[in-house]
């Protein structure tokens, strides 16, 4: 019995700390579906030490999703445009050339978009060097399925949020 228990805190603990490696470009529920994926199949191994550690990385996938409630990222910025992100408290801010911010982030924009990007919370968007706007993984579809994405003026202009409005502003 405590080998079992050895085996699966410590498979918990060092899967835990492999997935969050990829926090800075992999959204949470795709590194929460691939790991309870490979957890599954793992988990009914014959081999007890497979089938613990199959056990540990499950639960280690579940602890992703804690950063579901932080927010939206932009993980990679190659825009030739001026790229602008509107923080979750500190309102419009003008990111440097291929700058990527630590923090999470409402949306975004670029001059010329003429619109803005939300994020859902928990989605990992990028600009590529065409200007374009990609969201990946499983974040892809979470932010498709709440109706996020690009939105125009009309949308802005129909937000409570004035912040949308400021971000709208520096996209002409």
């Amino acid at each position: 019995m405590k080998n079992k228990s050895t085996t699966l805190s410590v498979s918990a603990i060092g899967s835990y700390g492999l997935l969050k490696l990829t926090q800075s470009k992999i959204d949470p529920y795709t590194r929460f579906t691939v790991g309870v994926l490979a957890g599954s199949v793992m988990a009914f191994s014959q081999n007890p030490l497979v089938r613990y550690t199959g056990v540990g990385i499950g639960i280690a996938s579940f602890l992703q999703l804690i950063d579901v409630k932080n927010g939206g990222r932009l993980s990679s910025n190659e825009a030739k445009s001026q790229v602008f992100v509107l923080h979750e408290t500190n309102g419009v801010i003008e990111l440097k050339s291929d700058e990527v911010p630590d923090y999470n982030i409402d949306g975004f924009t670029y001059k010329g978009l003429n619109g803005v990007f939300k994020l859902s919370d928990g989605v990992y968007a990028g600009i590529n060097f065409n200007n374009d706007i990609n969201t990946f993984g499983i974040g892809s579809i979470v932010n498709k399925f709440r109706n996020a994405g690009f939105k125009p003026k009309s949308w802005v202009d129909a937000q409570t949020d004035k912040r949308w409005s400021n971000l709208y502003e520096v996209s002409i």
